[in-house]
């Protein structure tokens, strides 16, 4: 049986005016457009969901500035091949697309940087991967990154209506009203998946795309992403920013998609940890009724696990929030940059080994606990930062009780009031 080329590979765009999607990429007058009609000759990182151009561009580019075009797959391909390429173009430049360029090893990432500083290789990056995240910055700081969006159905049913004329040469009668519209929307802006689905049901019936046939193909689809992928992260940073925001629909909706795909550890992860830094001293109980809910829905797993987590998250939402942990931490993190230039006092030192308390003064602070109200008046910040202070008690009932007993602690033990 003769080879077949793929109706994806088929339909992939020769030239730029043929692409659809990414507008604020693409358009006239955007940056990536006025570097690929400019031929600036830099390296690129193209990051973003599969299906949605990263690799066609990358050929189109070479294609437009006439250099060769070779390609690389940082998963599977080694630096033998990678040698290979570079070796083949001894005096010449040429595109290298390496495709899922966070998989790079170091020694690759090593071996291709002198190829990237003469300008031998003009690479461009494809990842579905954040690169801030999963790129070195030797590699990352000389690229330019462009972000890939997810294509419009509409998008997407342009190129099923390219595929079903150019392609399949069917007429509008053979296609049932909404079919590739069905197919577009299934494909959550995946083009490839789009035209991959087509295929099959066009394998199935070649005389019609029935509406039947798409709908059952639908069917056996399942949603799902990647957990070690960006888009795993993005819907569990919309859950949480949802929370933190107080808007009970939005985390819910976010809630039901990690749960849809079957991502119950990250949540019960989530609802252990929030609590403390978006509630805190504001609700110190409903932080507690929420860690608890976590936990229930862990030892009881899915599909009854969600009740808890609903419970949970719609107690975060409707708390009262406070950042003042925040507030507090970056203070702290401030004053401890240096921390030898703020010795402690000597009577907190350590006193556990044998003459310590003659040696550094270690051991002799007086006991709290045998002072009056078991509040001992004495200093326990370091030299410079006396009178500190790394609370402020946010505008909730809670924390301004809880503020006042800090302001008459601090008193108490140090006769005055905070110094800043």
């Amino acid at each position: 049986m003769a080879f077949k080329t793929p109706l994806a590979d088929q339909m992939r765009p020769q030239e730029l005016t043929q692409m659809v999607g990414q507008p604020e990429l693409l358009n006239p007058g955007q940056p990536l457009r006025k570097i690929i009609d400019q031929h600036i000759n830099i390296p690129l990182i193209l990051w973003g969901p599969p299906g949605t151009g990263k690799t066609t561009l990358a050929k189109i580019i070479a294609k437009e500035d006439n250099y060769p075009f070779e390609a690389f797959n940082a998963s599977i391909d080694n630096k033998a091949k990678l040698t290979k390429l570079i070796d083949q173009y001894p005096d010449d430049s040429f595109v290298l697309l390496i495709d899922e360029i966070h998989r790079m090893t170091k020694t690759l990432q090593d071996f291709l940087l002198p190829h990237l500083e003469n300008g031998h290789v003009m690479l461009i990056g494809s990842t579905t991967e954040n690169p801030i995240m999963s790129i070195v910055p030797a590699i990352r700081s000389r690229c330019q990154i462009f972000e890939f969006k997810p294509l419009a159905d509409k998008d997407i049913l342009t190129m099923l209506q390219r595929a079903t004329n150019d392609i399949y040469h069917l007429t509008e009668q053979q296609i049932e009203p909404n079919a590739l519209n069905l197919i577009a929307i299934s494909a959550d802006g995946d083009l490839r998946i789009a035209l991959n689905a087509l295929e099959t049901i066009h394998a199935i019936n070649p005389e019609n795309i029935k509406i039947s046939d798409v709908k059952s193909f639908a069917q056996q689809q399942h949603f799902s992403y990647d957990k070690k992928a960006t888009k795993h992260y993005d819907y569990l940073s919309a859950y949480s920013d949802s929370m933190a925001g107080s808007d009970t629909d939005a985390a819910l909706y976010y809630l039901t998609i990690l749960l849809k795909n079957n991502d119950l550890p990250s949540v019960v992860r989530r609802l252990r940890e929030i609590p403390y830094t978006y509630i805190g001293l504001a609700n110190p109980q409903q932080v507690t009724q929420i860690v608890t809910a976590a936990n229930q829905a862990e030892k009881i797993g899915m599909p009854k696990a969600k009740y808890p987590l609903m419970f949970a998250t719609m107690l975060m939402c409707i708390s009262p929030k406070s950042g003042s942990f925040d507030e507090s931490l970056e203070k702290l993190d401030q004053d401890t940059q240096h921390p030898n230039e703020h010795p402690m006092p000597k009577e907190l030192r350590d006193s556990h080994y044998k003459h310590s308390k003659e040696i550094t003064g270690g051991g002799l602070f007086e006991s709290p606990f045998t002072a009056p109200h078991q509040i001992a008046q004495q200093n326990y910040m370091p030299k410079g930062l006396e009178g500190r202070r790394y609370y402020y008690p946010k505008e909730n009932s809670n924390e301004q009780k809880l503020g006042e007993q800090y302001l008459k602690l601090h008193r108490f033990i140090y006769h005055d009031d905070y110094k800043n």
